[in-house]
């Protein structure tokens, strides 16, 4: 039976339990996103909405679904993966964890574990399914192991947890396959250029022509590639089995058996999971196989129940986000600059970069308050959606 998620409608005790996980999320998150290892998303303040409640991070606007869900995540022994602990039964996650840097003297029972640590998430990715090829369950979300980081959704908080507490599953089942980061820089649009030869440290490009041969030998080479990074998001058990289990197996032992250095390998992988998971909407056509970049507004809206009424006033929204981090930007510099602390009149010019700020962050926080509540409205959704609308 669905179960509605609806702070009103839930007995008192599990009122105080969910809000007691959801607070301790928000701080697990935001202590993890302010590590010097990635760049801070902004921080969140509460913000009053008219005759409406903020929903607060990790309450999802959709019901709870009867779709059985596997939770695959790669990790090396030093990661922390506390945030696994965050999901309600409800929600119907296991977890299967894999440790890619293994010490066979010392490794618990029963652990999961990869050939080795090569291609970045890759290897645990397809050893995730060549071994549970036979008992797939209905979705599987495969993510990276900690808890925020900068390629996560900005409007989440960036963090890991809070994706997979709102994802919209019924969009994963009608597509097959969905890519969970929302915003298309880096990934899109025609990102990957295969046809180049010119080498680079970045996107790797001069690399994938030859790759894409390899690994798929029967296919024509299609000359672009495009897909938000990073390499996280969830497929439905048919679309994993369009491909033989075998096939499977030759892709990882090519991981295994490549010349190409490890980030190389990854990198390749990391624009080819559109092409491997087409789904039953993007199968018509070579380049709707290779190129996936759905509209933002779209992915927030059907994949996460964030609605701002349409692609215009997502785009008004986000160029106020950019606007904020751009002053902010400009704003350490300027206090870097002892000359400019000391003078008055920069003093105030500062004074006055900082009040406009805070006046983006409140505007912006506001807005995506907003967008949540509107998102909780089916008819609203359905309204701002029309064709994308998967429930």
């Amino acid at each position: 039976m669905a179960i509605t998620i609806n702070m009103g409608t839930l007995p008192r005790a599990r009122v105080l339990l969910a809000s007691c996980l959801l607070a301790g999320l928000v701080i697990y998150t935001l202590f993890s996103a302010l590590r010097p290892s990635h760049p801070p998303p902004a921080q969140s303040r509460p913000v009053a909405v008219e005759h409406t409640e903020p929903i607060p991070y990790g309450i999802s606007v959709f019901e709870f679904d009867n779709y059985q869900k596997h939770l695959v995540v790669p990790k090396t022994h030093t990661e922390d993966v506390l945030w696994l602990t965050y999901f309600p039964p409800e929600l119907l996650i296991t977890t299967k964890l894999y440790l890619v840097d293994a010490d066979p003297e010392t490794l618990p029972p029963g652990a999961l574990t990869t050939p080795m640590n090569k291609g970045h998430e890759v290897m645990a990715y397809l050893t995730y399914i060549i071994d549970h090829y036979y008992a797939l369950p209905d979705i599987t979300i495969f993510t990276h192991a900690h808890a925020a980081a900068w390629h996560n959704n900005d409007l989440q908080i960036a963090s890991t947890p809070v994706m997979v507490l709102e994802l919209n599953y019924h969009r994963v089942v009608r597509h097959g396959y969905m890519n969970l980061r929302c915003h298309w820089h880096p990934g899109c649009p025609a990102w990957i250029n295969t046809t180049t030869t010119v080498m680079e440290s970045i996107k790797k490009e001069a690399y994938f022509h030859a790759a894409f041969r390899e690994l798929f030998p029967d296919d024509i080479v299609p000359p672009i590639l495009a897909s938000p990074c990073c390499a996280q998001f969830a497929v439905t058990r048919d679309t994993i089995r369009v491909h033989a289990r075998e096939r499977y197996i030759a892709w990882r032992r090519w991981i295994v058996e490549t010349p190409l250095k490890d980030d190389v390998s990854g990198r390749v992988w990391e624009y080819l999971w559109q092409y491997v998971f087409p789904g039953p909407m993007r199968a018509a056509s070579l380049e709707t196989m290779a190129e996936a970049c759905p509209e933002p507004h779209v992915c927030y809206c059907d994949g996460y129940g964030y609605c701002f009424g349409g692609a215009e006033a997502y785009r008004m929204h986000i160029a106020r986000r950019e606007r904020a981090e751009d002053l902010r930007s400009r704003l350490r510099m300027a206090e870097e600059d002892k000359t400019a602390v000391d003078d008055h009149w920069r003093r105030e010019g500062m004074a006055r970069v900082r009040a406009e700020i805070k006046a983006l962050d409140d505007e912006c926080e506001a807005e995506v308050v907003r967008a949540k509540i509107r998102g909780k409205n089916e008819a609203l959704r359905r309204k701002e959606l029309g064709s994308e609308f998967s429930g």
